[in-house]
C-alpha cells in the first residue's frame, strides 16, 4: 500500500491542482481553527461539552452493532439482512452511548452518520465554518456529521466528490481508483449497507485464499492517517474503506457534484463490477 500525497499548506493553486489530478490528497491542519478541534484536542469530555452546546433535539439516522459485528458494518451471515440496526437518534443520545459503552470490554457500536449539521447541531457551521474553497460556497454543499465510537465502513464510492475533515478520533482511509473494482469483489449491486455496492473482503484480516485478487487491489492502494483537524479529498468514485478510531470519533465532511475524471459515471463502475463476476 502506499501514502496519500499530501498539501502542508494549502493555497488556491495547490488545491486546483489536487482537483486536476483527481486523486485522494491530505490537507494537514486544514480545519485546525475550528473551536471543536482545540476541543477535541483537549479530551473527548471537552468535545462532548462543545457538542451539547448546539443541542437542540434534532435526531438523525444512527445504526447499532452488537459486539460481536466488531464495528464493522456488514450483512447478516444468511446475506439477506444486514448486522446491524438503524434507529433516529440526537447527538446527546449518541454521546451518551459512546460513553456508556466506553466502559465496556466487549463495546456495541453507535454511529450517527451522514447527519445534516443544521439539523442536529444548529450553529456549529456557525463556528465551524467550511474550509475557503469555491466548491463550498455552494449553498446546496451542506456540511454533514458523522458521530460515533469505532465503526469500520466496508470500501464503497461516492458519486459526488468529498471533503472529510476530522473533528475528534482517528480515521484511517484505505482508497483504491475505481477501475479497482475488478479486485475488490463487491457484494450484492442492488442491496447494501451503504448507497453504492461495498467490498466483501474484511481488510483487517483478508482472506487470500478466498478473494485472491484482493493482492493486486492492494498494490494500488492508497492509505491516509488523520488526526483531528486534517481533511483528506476524496475524488468522485473512488473506494474507500473507513476506520474510526478511538472512544469518540467526529467527522464532518462535504459533498459536491462534478464530472469524475475521464467521464467515468456509477454505471460504468458497475458495469465493470458485472464483467468480472
Amino acid at each position: 500500500m502506499n501514502p496519500c500525497n499530501e498539501i502542508g499548506d494549502m493555497t488556491r493553486e495547490s488545491w486546483a491542482a489536487a482537483l486536476a489530478a483527481q486523486r485522494p490528497v491530505v490537507l494537514r491542519g486544514c480545519v485546525d481553527h475550528w473551536p471543536a478541534v482545540a476541543q477535541a484536542r483537549k479530551s473527548p469530555e471537552a468535545l462532548c461539552r462543545y457538542l451539547l452546546h448546539f443541542e437542540r433535539g434534532g435526531v438523525s439516522d444512527t445504526v447499532l452493532m452488537p459486539p460481536e459485528a466488531r464495528g464493522r458494518l456488514f450483512y447478516s451471515p444468511d446475506m439477506k439482512g444486514f448486522n446491524f440496526v438503524r434507529s433516529k437518534r440526537t447527538v446527546a443520545a449518541v454521546l451518551e452511548q459512546v460513553a456508556r459503552y466506553s466502559q465496556f470490554p466487549a463495546a456495541p457500536a453507535v454511529a450517527m452518520q451522514s447527519a445534516l449539521l443544521d439539523d442536529v447541531l444548529p450553529g456549529f457551521p456557525t463556528e465551524n465554518r467550511a474550509p475557503p474553497m469555491e466548491q463550498l460556497r455552494d449553498p446546496a454543499v451542506a456540511p454533514r456529521l458523522w458521530l460515533g465510537n469505532e465503526v469500520i465502513t466496508p470500501a464503497h464510492f461516492d458519486e459526488s466528490h468529498n471533503l472529510a475533515c476530522v473533528v475528534g478520533g482517528r480515521r484511517r482511509f484505505t482508497l483504491f481508483p475505481p477501475e479497482q473494482v475488478a479486485n475488490l469483489y463487491l457484494g450484492p449491486l442492488d442491496f447494501a449497507p451503504t448507497p453504492t455496492p461495498i467490498s466483501l473482503v474484511a481488510f483487517r484480516a483478508p482472506d487470500f485464499g478466498r478473494f485472491p485478487k484482493f493482492r493486486e487491489a492492494l498494490e494500488h492502494a492508497i492509505v491516509a492517517e488523520l488526526e483531528p483537524g486534517d481533511a483528506l479529498y476524496i475524488p468522485s468514485l473512488w473506494w474507500h474503506h473507513v476506520e474510526s478510531i478511538g472512544v469518540l470519533n467526529a467527522m464532518v465532511n462535504y459533498w459536491w457534484a462534478a464530472p469524475a475524471a475521464g467521464g467515468l459515471t456509477k454505471a460504468g463502475v458497475l458495469a465493470q463490477a458485472m464483467e468480472n463476476r
